[in-house]
């Protein structure tokens, strides 16, 4: 009896354990039905373009250097302690302006003395002229030889000497700058003997320096618009132009060239910056650079199919390049053939394969 029981409770169990597992594969199968109805291919959305015949602006991309194309050491050319400085480095300045200053103490009193003694020298000549019959109004109408003489022995040529050697030192004590720019590395301070003061930079201009290949020699002539772009900043361009071209090539197989920009206050001398030389290829097939993509090692890519709007897999050579886009022409030895016209696709064709239905955006 015993026995009948567990086989019945066996039985039991596994009708119980059956029943479960029918259900949780109808529940599975639900599941993946209801998955199946949910999922939609994604569509291969693209934008196009028309291919037509533009003119190329073909780059040559160097690495240069920005030189201040006026640079000099402002140095005190009197003698003295510094009393005043009024600049820092970076600060712009104008013509003329007043940098600094030495005490001015002792040259201003050399100038009063030289200014007495001339005035004494003046007055000994006023005498000396009416012992001759003459007045200091009457100086133009003395013999040249007897004048001199007259001037040298009241010893006004020597006082009036002086004086001018008085009033250039004492202007000389404020240091001024020779033209408009930008301060940079100040040496001297107050307290401190003049001399060497700072140094003073023309930014409204630069020179750019840089080097082409011999075999680019062609690519470059004065006068040739350049793009400057300072590495810190790519962001900022700055229009220039070739000015001179080194007529020699150098050990290494390069040839310096020079051009000049307008100043900005992101540009610095010394600076390394990115220098783009164009020329202009008319009657190219251009197209943007996003509309080649890599199939097989080989360049590719895709137009519509103008009878089924389908993508159509095209193999091309890209024969020049610049930052934002390449020349084209079709790969005739894959047999593919490009026409003026022709529908490109610009975007969306990472994963786009041949013969692919796709959507253009519009």
């Amino acid at each position: 009896m015993k026995a009948y029981r567990i086989i019945g409770v066996l039985v039991v169990a596994a009708l119980v354990c059956g029943c479960k597992g029918k259900k949780d594969k109808e529940s599975q199968e639900d599941t993946t039905e209801m998955a199946r109805g949910t999922f939609k291919a994604d569509k291969n959305i693209v934008t196009v373009e028309p291919l037509a015949l533009k003119t190329f602006n073909k780059q040559l991309i160097c690495n240069g250097k920005l030189e201040a194309q006026s640079k000099v050491t402002v140095q005190f050319s009197a003698q003295g302690p510094i009393a005043q400085v009024n600049v820092r480095d970076g600060q712009k300045v104008q013509k003329g302006q007043i940098l600094a200053s030495l005490d001015k103490e002792q040259p201003r009193r050399q100038l009063e003395q030289a200014r007495l003694a001339f005035d004494k020298a003046e007055m000994n000549l006023a005498d000396r002229l009416l012992d001759y019959g003459y007045t200091l109004a009457d100086t133009a109408n003395i013999p040249a030889d007897q004048k001199r003489v007259i001037y040298i022995n009241t010893g006004f040529i020597d006082s009036k000497m002086a004086l001018e050697n008085a009033e250039r030192t004492f202007q000389q004590c404020d240091l001024k700058a020779p033209f408009s720019g930008k301060v940079a590395s100040v040496r001297g301070h107050v307290y401190e003997q003049g001399g060497q003061f700072c140094t003073l930079i023309d930014d409204s201009r630069y020179l750019v320096r840089f080097s082409v290949l011999e075999t680019e020699y062609g690519f470059v002539h004065v006068g040739q618009q350049v793009l400057v772009s300072p590495f810190v900043n790519n962001d900022l361009v700055i229009k220039g132009s070739i000015v001179s071209i080194n007529p020699t090539v150098d050990q290494n197989g390069q040839i310096a060239v020079t051009a000049q920009v307008p100043g900005a206050d992101e540009l610095m001398d010394g600076m390394n910056v990115r220098i783009t030389v164009e020329n202009s290829v008319p009657n190219q097939m251009v197209v943007p650079k996003s509309a080649v993509v890599i199939r097989d090692n080989m360049e590719v890519l895709f137009r519509i199919d103008p009878e089924t709007g389908h993508s159509l897999w095209t193999y091309v050579n890209v024969i020049m390049s610049n930052t934002m886009e390449h020349v084209v022409e079709p790969n005739k030895d894959r047999g593919a053939d490009l026409n003026i016209g022709d529908l490109i696709i610009t975007s969306g064709n990472l994963n786009l394969g041949d013969d692919a239905e796709v959507v253009i955006q519009e």
